[in-house]
């Protein structure tokens, strides 16, 4: 799981400058790494043992600009979700406006004010964290899921408990994960144990387990997160000391099921301080596979539940968490096996990108709350009324900027879907405080079958440099590249 503080990169060719970011955000609590070229940042980022929840990027950089950085790590599937801030001197719309395009969180003007960027950074953050460990959360879930199913190939009971216990030993990256079965008062037997040199089908005495104990006599799960210092263990603390002994034992998890009609047992996890915590995440997938478990030992054979739950945790991990529309990554793969569906059929395939027109001037004007109450509203459009058949597909392509991908739809559909989607936000009045305003969107549209069209980056980049077109010639309106590849000149 996530723990531990924030950890952000700054990148800055002004050492002043770098160093006061540095001592600001450290002192906020952030875990920061410095670097003075964007080159220094690449490198940095391959090295790092894990991902950081922040770029913070200065735009002009010897050696590699902030936006030739934002380029390469969005290009890279690993870094495809990372949140990266940019900063300049410069003024240059257009400078906002490829950054935004090119997938930036977020842009600041030099000079700043300090509590502003600390503000932007800790939602930023608060957004990659909880992305991260929904996504986290789902893997699990899924996998335990798949654990649930597998055990309705498995016949006898022995085979499902080694099955689950070397599994969610695995999944959770714990060495010591065992089922026991209740004896009588105060002895159980090991059934199954993932831990080495465990006796199979010996007798334990349950003062050594308070976790088990306290599971059986209250028939529900019972997580302790916290061994050296949890009142559950405080007697066998004072045993270990008056023995001489030091287990290395963090957290623990006791989840009793029943066996047979007068037989309960108990599936214990037990994690060392070197080893992930277990924690509420644990309870209930621990929960999920030991209710499967027992079902599978039963032969029930209910799993309409868990096919419900496996689609909307895909959902979960598939969507931008502002819009409720498809993330960057969802909307790429969709639009690739539409493609490659489209050769195969010898069928229409379009994509539309649509870009907020000076979305920026919403968020300086009315702040970054009433920027994001347009996108959600635009999204919600897209997402029901706009996108409506089954196969359409709507996504965030970054910042300010929506993807469509429009299977079995030639150029003309594409530009009456993409003339309604200028049409409804042109007509939504938006209300902040005692203010109103409107807004109006530009729209690139490319089809294929199309020359000079062969991969989804070919679409992709032909409906971008058509939406630039749109944006140069005045904002509100649409273009289309044509059939050989070029562009349209008239305005629809």
């Amino acid at each position: 799981m996530i723990n531990g503080s924030a950890i952000i990169f700054v990148a800055d060719d002004n050492p002043v400058l770098l160093q006061g970011l540095e001592r600001a955000l450290t002192a906020s609590g952030y875990t920061v790494e410095t670097a003075d070229t964007g080159r220094s940042i690449l490198r940095m980022l391959e090295a790092a043992p894990s991902t950081p929840d922040l770029l913070l990027l200065d735009v002009m950089m010897p050696e590699m600009s902030g936006l030739d950085v934002l380029r390469a790590v969005h290009a890279d599937a690993r870094w495809l979700d990372l949140p990266v801030v940019l900063i300049t001197a410069a003024t240059d719309g257009e400078l906002v406006v490829s950054a935004l395009q090119h997938g930036a969180a977020d842009f600041l003007t030099k000079p700043f004010r300090l509590g502003e960027l600390l503000a932007r950074v800790e939602a930023h953050v608060g957004r990659s964290r909880e992305l991260r460990r929904a996504r986290v959360e789902a893997k699990l879930r899924l996998q335990a899921i798949d654990v649930v199913r597998d055990l309705n190939s498995v016949v006898a009971a022995g085979e499902m408990f080694r099955l689950v216990t070397s599994r969610v030993a695995e999944i959770w990256n714990v060495g010591r994960c065992s089922i026991m079965i209740a004896e009588g008062e105060g002895v159980a037997r090991i059934a199954v144990s993932s831990e080495q040199g465990t006796a199979v089908g010996g007798l334990v005495q349950l003062k050594w387990y308070p976790e088990i104990q306290r599971a059986l006599e209250m028939s529900e799960p019972v997580l302790v997160e916290d061994v050296p210092t949890s009142p559950i263990f405080e007697t066998v603390r004072g045993e270990w000391s008056r023995k001489g002994m030091s287990p290395s034992l963090g957290s623990v998890l006791a989840v009793p099921f029943p066996v047979a009609e007068h037989s309960r047992g108990v599936f214990l996890l037990r994690a060392t301080l070197d080893e992930p915590p277990l924690d509420a995440e644990a309870v209930v997938i621990a929960k999920q596979i030991v209710a499967g478990m027992s079902q599978a030992l039963g032969r029930a054979q209910v799993f309409e539940t868990l096919v419900e739950q496996r689609r909307h945790l895909h959902d979960l991990a598939h969507t931008d968490e502002l819009t409720g529309c498809a993330t960057r990554r969802a909307v790429f793969r969709y639009l690739g096996e539409e493609l490659d569906l489209a050769r195969r059929r010898e069928s229409a395939l379009s994509v539309v990108l649509l870009d907020l027109d000076r979305f920026k001037e919403i968020n300086d004007s009315y702040g970054h709350p009433a920027g994001d109450a347009v996108l959600r509203t635009f999204g919600a459009w897209l997402r029901g009324e706009g996108a409506h058949r089954a196969s359409d597909c709507a996504g965030r392509y970054g910042g300010d900027e929506f993807v469509v991908v429009l299977p079995n739809t030639g150029p003309e559909g594409a530009l009456r879907f993409a003339e309604r989607a200028r049409d409804y936000l042109a007509a939504v009045t938006f209300v902040f405080g005692e203010t109103s305003t409107r807004t109006s969107l530009s729209a690139g549209v490319a089809s294929w079958p199309a020359a000079h069209i062969e991969t989804v980056e070919d679409l992709i980049e032909c409906a971008d440099v058509a939406l630039y077109q749109a944006k140069k010639a005045g904002r509100d309106c649409v273009r289309r590249a044509q059939r050989n590849g070029t562009l349209t000149e008239e305005a629809l």
